[in-house]
């Protein structure tokens, strides 16, 4: 499976609307959700995921009723681990 981000503009995105929608993060067939990142105060959110392809993030969100701006697959992250900040490429 490859990683994704999606790209969210939500204006007026809440906590209630986030609890609503997380019990069905994991069940969308064909996909790994990871984690999200949201700032309710911009109306923004970044969702990280696996899947095959980014047309099955696609179906996802519209399963979800979830609008997103893109989608974009995953080529480097750079994260914080034992030793450091390390980059590996995916």
């Amino acid at each position: 499976m490859a990683r994704f981000i999606g790209l969210h503009t939500l204006p007026g995105f809440t906590r209630e609307m986030l609890a609503q929608a997380t019990p069905h993060l994991d069940k969308q067939e064909g996909t790994r959700f990871l984690r999200a990142y949201s700032s309710f105060s911009e109306g923004k959110v970044v969702c990280e995921w696996e899947a095959d392809d980014k047309d099955v993030i696609a179906k996802a969100y519209a399963n979800l009723g979830f609008p997103y701006d893109s989608i974009h697959e995953v080529q480097a992250i750079c994260d914080m681990g034992d030793i450091g900040v390390d980059t590996a490429y995916v």
